[in-house]
């Protein structure tokens, strides 16, 4: 108390030279520290004032009274009357059971009494008072228009004193059909207990939109408490009523709606000078360090004074002072004074200031501001004539900026999307691992690329689930987590579904999928001449009948072909050879097929024309088998029962399920189509349930079950299952639908869903979701490549309908080669005019007779049955043996070596011309 000694006695020395009528004020204030800043503010409001007043001859004195006995009928009337007849009038705080008291005894002796720590109309809608005036503005009415213009029905009311909850049964009372739930949290200054309960309370009923009316104290310990209580997501929004919410040190909040109110000019020139210029002057007491700045209730208590001093004239307040005793006696000028007080109307600290005639402010306006990169921004302003006026474009643009903001994300624990890191065989505890966590780190860089700000936390959804409708509008899972506001986005493998897109928004699919079915993996077919597989059986059939027609048709066009015979001598004899037998013919067909290549080949255009088409039907065929074969000898094929979804639904001994939650289910819970209403009805009636919990969960099962249990899961998930050692479990790879996979947001967040949407597109169109896939699933795949199985592999047996048109060619050819061959035959019969069915060429071939290698016509030279004319010589030689060109009867021109006849040997040739 002796810096308020040091002050009082300043005070009144630098009056004492003024002769002039003073203005007494006593203040009432709670017992609080002189460094508080409604105590400096009422002391430098003071002396502001005299230095003014003292040019008009107006100085005024302030009598501070501190006590805690202001919440005492009892002591303040003790205190009232003890003063009442040196003072013009009181400034102070009121407590809730002196208010009435002191206003009936501020009527009674006509003293007005300003008070700034009340707003009796938010208390008490027909409070009237002529004396008893209160320069704090009501609230109630910016509370009704800020909930209806968020449309809220539903939402918590938190109140920590009996000033609040007053104020929270007026409101009430306004607001009949809302379903407000209200929350008391015991106003101490030592722990926090009471506000953690009531947050929890608060989480338990799952009820995202709070008013918040405590103690400026209380406010900020309930804001650091949200982050710990992860009531900080978009879901979540906030109406704080306490005047100095933007002062208060804000923890990092999230991605949370929060909604404020302030009335102070901090550029005002009062407190420009007040708060602020005042700390400046060397001269002048200084606020402490932790005090710097100032809050409402300081700025009110330094308009209180201003309004009382502002009032005042010197002239017109002279008369009768009140007094209690020996005798009652009212104030001569208190109603003159009062009613100034009533009717003035004047710019303070907290905006303009006048009075109803019920001595509540009117014509005020307050600021709302809302909450932006962690600091409280002006998005527009309500006023007791406009009402209120939000600035729809600042406000979005405030929801869709995320700088400052620190998004709560959640996921669900499967492979390889979201798993816990794992280092060195070492679990990192709070850290994560997976395909979803490298795709928020990419969205983030090509946020950050465009200067944005986007931050997140990762935490695993408590209950596991994805999230599926559980009754009266709430949800289960991540979805579930999202409108009860625990997260703001959900990065899972979580499936984009219209009743899922009801509730919450969902980016543009960073994944596509279908569903399939897992199946233990069954014995692999092995056999012993597995080299037949490329090609049916029929392929094979009529793969050795090719061979046959290829080898008759060769043979029997070199029968009848001259170009394919040669003469050849030896003992004595001459004769006729064709390399083309039955044997060697069959023999040319195979070393084709084997392209080896035989020793001879055909001479003729009708055997060539057999070889040609051989050889490229080899071609082909060979190409086929070896391309089927490497097929079929590096991919396994499997033998199980179970080959599509129909065959599922056609059995009984094989149980199959899904998930417990998730939109696998609802598909076949919700799916119009027979079989798969067949295959849920199995699903549903089936005892015990063939539901699992998690898709490791089911693959764990289709491995411990033994080929009698399928389950239906993602097939991407599947596929990622299938490559985990020791590698038990395969895909059928039919799809039973189509879906995909997108980013679920809370739908307060506005703007956030149109910047994770656009990074997404961008990640697509540069190919990182596809490296993102390939190093999850291919990259960290254990068993090589996937197995299929026979009705469903790539590598089907050819069949004859594939290679049918090979044959086609093939035929075509032989015939071909056999149409020359005839052509031929009768063009030279015609040709030496000779009767077809008496043709030598004929004659020949039924003549013929063969050896394993070659077909030969042996001539005798002495004593031999000639069944033909020898050849006719045109050359010769001197020699025993000479070559001679000759010419057979039948017209074909070949070269023999044959020898000089003998006299003996006189051959006698009816047709020649030597």
């Amino acid at each position: 108390m002796a810096e308020l000694l040091f002050f009082t006695a300043v005070l009144f020395l630098s009056l004492g030279a003024v002769s002039c009528q003073y203005m007494r004020v006593m203040t009432f204030l709670e017992d609080l520290p002189m460094s508080d800043s409604r105590f400096v503010a009422l002391r430098r409001s003071t002396i502001l004032l005299n230095v003014n007043h003292n040019k008009t001859g107006r100085p005024m004195t302030v009598q501070q009274f501190y006590t805690s006995g202001v919440a005492d009928p009892s002591f303040m009337i003790r205190n009232w009357c003890l003063n009442i007849g040196t003072v013009d009038s009181f400034v102070g705080q009121l407590a809730l059971s002196t208010l009435h008291t002191m206003k009936d005894y501020a009527q009674a002796f006509r003293v007005p009494f300003v008070i700034f720590n009340l707003a009796p109309t938010d208390l008490w809608d027909d409070f009237k008072s002529e004396y008893l005036i209160s320069i704090k503005p009501s609230i109630i009415p910016v509370i009704q228009d800020v909930v209806a213009y968020r449309g809220w029905q539903t939402y918590v009311y938190i109140y920590d004193s009996d000033e609040s909850f007053l104020r929270f049964a007026n409101y009430m009372q306004k607001v009949p059909f809302h379903h407000i739930i209200p929350k008391r949290i015991n106003r101490t200054t030592t722990n926090m207990t009471s506000a953690e309960i009531v947050l929890q309370e608060i989480q338990e009923v799952q009820v995202t939109k709070i008013i918040v009316d405590c103690h400026h104290i209380m406010t900020e310990r309930i804001l650091n408490l949200l982050a710990d209580k992860d009531m900080v997501t978009g879901a979540y929004h906030y109406i704080f009523l306490d005047m100095d919410v933007k002062l208060a040190n804000l923890p990092v909040l999230g991605g949370m709606g929060m909604t404020g109110f302030n009335m102070v000019d901090t550029n005002s020139p009062g407190f420009i000078y007040a708060f602020y210029y005042w700390d400046q002057e060397p001269n002048l007491d200084k606020l402490p360090p932790e005090n710097k700045i100032t809050g409402f209730d300081a700025s009110l208590a330094f308009d209180a004074v201003t309004v009382v001093a502002e009032a005042f004239e010197d002239n017109k307040n002279k008369g009768r002072k009140p007094s209690c005793t020996p005798n009652f006696r009212r104030s001569s000028f208190g109603l003159q004074y009062v009613k100034r007080l009533k009717s003035m109307t004047f710019k303070g600290i907290t905006g303009p200031i006048s009075f109803s005639e019920e001595g509540t402010r009117t014509n005020y306006t307050v600021d709302v501001l809302s909450l932006h990169n962690n600091q409280m921004k002006r998005i527009g302003e309500w006023s007791t004539v406009e009402r209120l006026k939000i600035n729809k474009t600042v406000e979005e643009a405030m929801y869709s900026d995320t700088a400052g903001r620190v998004f709560r994300v959640v996921s669900v624990l499967t492979e390889p999307y979201f798993s816990k890191k794992i280092v060195n065989g070492t679990l990192v505890e709070g850290q994560y691992e997976g395909f979803c966590v490298d795709l928020m780190t990419e969205i983030q860089a090509v946020l950050a690329s465009k200067n944005k700000t986007f931050n997140y936390t990762f935490h695993v959804v408590a209950d596991g689930k994805y999230g599926d409708p559980i009754d009266h509008g709430r949800w289960d899972g991540t979805i579930g987590e999202i409108i009860d506001g625990k997260a703001d986005l959900a990065v899972a493998s979580l499936t984009i579904s219209r009743e899922r897109q009801e509730v919450v928004d969902f980016t543009k699919p960073f994944m596509d999928f279908g569903i399939s079915i897992m199946l233990k993996r069954p014995e692999e077919i092995s056999h012993h001449f597995d080299f037949l597989g490329p090609f049916s059986f029929e392929i094979w059939v009529c793969l050795f009948f090719a061979l046959m027609g290829i080898a008759l048709t060769l043979f029997g066009v070199s029968r009848f072909s001259e170009s394919e015979w040669y003469t050849q001598s030896g003992n004595g004899e001459e004769e006729r050879i064709n390399e083309f037998g039955y044997f060697n013919s069959f023999w040319y067909a195979i070393c084709s097929i084997m392209q080896q290549g035989a020793e001879y080949s055909p001479r003729s255009l009708s055997g060539r024309v057999v070889g040609g088409v051989c050889w490229f039907f080899t071609l082909i065929i060979l190409a086929s088998y070896t391309a089927n074969l490497a097929a079929f000898l590096t991919i396994q094929r499997l033998n199980t029962p179970i080959k599509s979804s129909g065959d599922l639904a056609k059995q009984t001994s094989v149980i199959y399920g899904t998930t417990e939650s998730g939109t696998t289910k609802d598909f076949f819970k919700e799916s119009t189509i027979p079989i798969f209403k067949t295959m849920w009805g199995f699903m549903d009636n089936k005892e015990p349930t063939p539901f699992v919990e998690t898709a490791e969960e089911g693959w764990l099962k289709v491995r411990a079950e033994e080929g009698k249990y399928a389950y239906i899961l993602e097939s991407t998930t599947n596929n990622y299952y299938n490559q985990k050692q020791p590698c038990e479990t395969m895909a059928v790879p039919e799809r039973l639908s189509s879906s995909s996979y997108g980013i679920a947001v809370s739908k307060s967040l506005v703007g956030v869903t149109e910047d994770l949407t656009l990074a997404i597109l961008e990640l697509r169109e540069k190919a990182k979701l596809a490296i993102l896939e390939t190093k999850w699933w291919t990259d960290k795949g254990e068993c090589g490549s996937e197995i299929s199985y026979d009705s469903t592999s790539i590598t089907h047996s050819l069949t004859l309908e594939q290679l049918a048109g090979l044959f086609y060619i093939l035929l075509g050819g032989l015939s071909t080669a056999v149409l020359i061959t005839l052509i031929h035959i009768v063009k030279r019969c015609i040709v030496e005019h000779i009767n077809v069915s008496r043709c030598p060429s004929l004659r020949l071939f039924r003549k013929t007779r063969n050896t394993s290698k070659t077909s030969r016509i042996t001539r005798r030279r002495a004593g031999g049955d000639i069944s033909r004319p020898p050849p006719i010589i045109t050359g010769g030689s001197s020699r025993d043996t000479v070559p001679l060109t000759f010419q057979i009867p039948y017209g074909v021109v070949e070269r023999y070596r044959v020898k000089k006849p003998t006299p003996a040997e006189n051959w006698n040739y009816p047709d020649a011309n030597l």
